[in-house]
This record gives structure tokens, C-alpha cells and sequence, in this order.
């Protein structure tokens, strides 16, 4: 039984290295002398079986889906400063993405990287997938941080977020991990992962990443000038924002004093890319009516608009 044969190694190395530790300087008053070169071969020869028989172990927990015994035995070497090799980590990694057990998919790919592993774009967006199949969005951002955001920079992990692979895309990683974001109000954290994902050319579907959820909790983590460049975004994107959105951020954009935003916002209300209602576009025109000096010109355009979104005298 290969679980016997393990153990019985295992006592065998903890064994041959008390035999080989250095003992105290001065025990009972005497002088111990060094353990001997015989004592430290052997502890090498043994801790060299320890490893084969693990990596062993752990390959056959691996290619039988015995994920949990796989993770606790790597966890175990992990422990002992006995990592396994790349080519056990990879394929425990791939398997515990695809079962969704992310926390300890996370800990491999840590590992990996502590011990100087190269990583791929591919891995950590199949991590965070997994982590965010565990409803661990903020891990999942922490994972992005840590390798995806500075991707191809000096000292990186990752090297490029170009994938191969076509049958995995991070572009839809980076999707739901936006909107996982913003769906928990994470403004800020959400917008960098769509600002990663836009300037790296990943996105060729922008309704996958949810603009007007992101765009809304970009405005409550007060986010207002990336809350309008997103209303842009989505109208290249010919997905306009809806009414509720749009005058949410007219409204904070008027409450924070942005003119250049709400200068930027009005034309695309004229045009109607953009649908505002009447109290939005009141904050607006008061904004610019009482800036100093007031916006005469701006805040007409505005007063006309809301004039435009105010229903006749009269109707029901």
C-alpha cells in the first residue's frame, strides 16, 4: 500500500534526521560531538526516498481525483520544505480548478510562484474562476493584484495575458470577476480589472462585463470621471446606459461640481444617447447656473433639457 510506504519513509527520514541535527553546544555540562558523516548521508539518502516516494504519492492522488488527500499531502511537503516539481504541481493545480475548489487552487499557485515557478495567464485565470465559483470575489481580486495587473513588467510572475489556448478565455475570467466586484459595490477594485482588461485589447464583448452595474458602483466609490468614461464605453460599445444609470451619474457628477463631466454628459442627453430624468437634470442646471462664474450657456442647455423631460402641464 502506497499510504504505508509513505509513512513508514517518513519516519524513517525524521528518524535519520535527528540522527544528523547538530546536537547543543554543551548538554550536562560536556561537549557532545558532531553527528557523524555516516549520519548525514544516510539523512540525505532518505530525505532523496522521502521525496520520490511523496512525489509518487501525490501524482497517483492527483490522477485518481483524491483531491483533498493530494492538497494535504502538498501542503505537507509544502511544510517540510520539500515542494514538488512543476510537472506534479501543474496537473493537482488544473484538477482542483476544475472541481472549483479554489482556496487551495490559490495556495498551489502560490507556491508555485514562491518557489520561483514560472506562471501563465491561463493558470491564475483558471484560479480565479475557481474562486469565484467559491464566492471569494475579494480573493479573487487579491489573486489579479498579485499576478494579472502588472503582467509583462520587470519582476512579474506572469510574462503575458496573450493565451495560446483557445478553449480558455480570460477575457471571461476577467468579465465575471468585474462583475462579481461590482455586484459587492467594489468600485474601485472592479474598474481596475476592466481598465487591465481594456488597454491589454482582452474585451471583444463588452456586455459581458456588466458596464452598467460597474458603472454604478464606480459612482458609489465616488469613481465619477471613470463612471462617465464607462456611459462613453458603452455607447461605442452600442450598449447605452439605462435612465436610472445615466442620472445617477449626472447627479453625483452635479453634487461633486464636475463641470467637465456634466458638460460631457449634456450633448449625449440632447442626442438622446443618453436618457436622464428631470431631477438629474435639475441638479445640473443649478450646478452650472451657480458655479463662479456661472456657466450661462451650459446651464440654459441644461434648463431646456429639463424642460424637454418635464411632462406637459396637465398630463397624467
Amino acid at each position: 500500500d502506497a499510504e504505508a510506504i509513505f509513512r513508514q519513509v517518513a519516519s524513517a527520514r525524521d528518524a535519520a534526521r535527528a540522527a544528523a541535527a547538530p546536537p547543543p553546544a554543551v548538554q550536562g555540562g560536556k561537549r557532545k560531538p558532531p553527528p557523524s558523516a555516516a549520519a548525514v548521508r544516510s539523512a540525505d539518502e532518505v530525505d532523496k526516498a522521502y521525496r520520490r516516494v511523496a512525489s509518487d504519492l501525490l501524482r497517483a492522488y492527483t490522477a485518481a481525483l483524491q483531491l483533498p488527500q493530494a492538497f494535504r499531502l502538498f501542503s505537507d511537503l509544502a511544510a517540510a520544505g520539500a515542494p514538488p516539481s512543476l510537472a506534479l504541481l501543474s496537473p493537482l493545480l488544473e484538477r482542483l480548478c476544475s472541481r472549483g475548489m479554489g482556496p487551495q487552487a490559490a495556495r498551489v499557485l502560490d507556491a508555485m510562484a514562491d518557489y520561483g515557478q514560472p506562471l501563465s495567464a491561463k493558470q491564475v485565470g483558471e484560479v480565479l474562476v475557481a474562486l469565484l465559483r467559491s464566492s471569494r470575489p475579494l480573493a479573487a481580486f487579491e489573486l489579479f493584484e498579485r499576478y494579472l495587473e502588472g503582467a509583462g513588467s520587470h519582476g512579474a510572475r506572469v510574462a503575458t495575458l496573450r493565451i495560446a489556448d483557445k478553449a480558455f478565455s480570460l477575457e471571461h475570467a476577467l468579465a465575471l470577476l468585474t462583475k462579481a466586484l461590482s455586484k459587492g459595490m467594489h468600485g474601485r477594485r472592479a474598474h481596475r480589472v476592466y481598465a487591465i482588461a481594456l488597454s491589454s485589447g482582452l474585451i471583444s464583448n463588452f456586455s459581458s462585463f456588466g458596464l452598467p452595474s460597474l458603472a454604478l458602483a464606480c459612482v458609489e466609490d465616488s469613481l465619477l470621471p471613470s463612471a462617465v468614461a464607462l456611459a462613453s464605453d458603452a455607447r461605442d460599445a452600442l450598449l447605452p446606459l439605462d435612465s436610472l444609470v445615466a442620472s445617477r451619474i449626472l447627479s453625483a457628477c452635479a453634487d461633486a461640481r464636475l463641470y467637465p463631466q456634466i458638460a460631457q454628459l449634456l450633448p449625449e442627453v440632447r442626442a438622446r444617447r443618453l436618457g436622464c430624468d428631470a431631477p438629474s437634470l435639475r441638479r445640473a442646471h443649478l450646478c452650472l447656473r451657480d458655479a463662479t462664474p456661472p456657466k450661462i450657456e451650459e446651464a440654459a442647455g441644461a434648463l431646456d433639457l429639463l424642460a424637454a423631460a418635464r411632462p406637459p402641464a396637465g398630463a397624467t
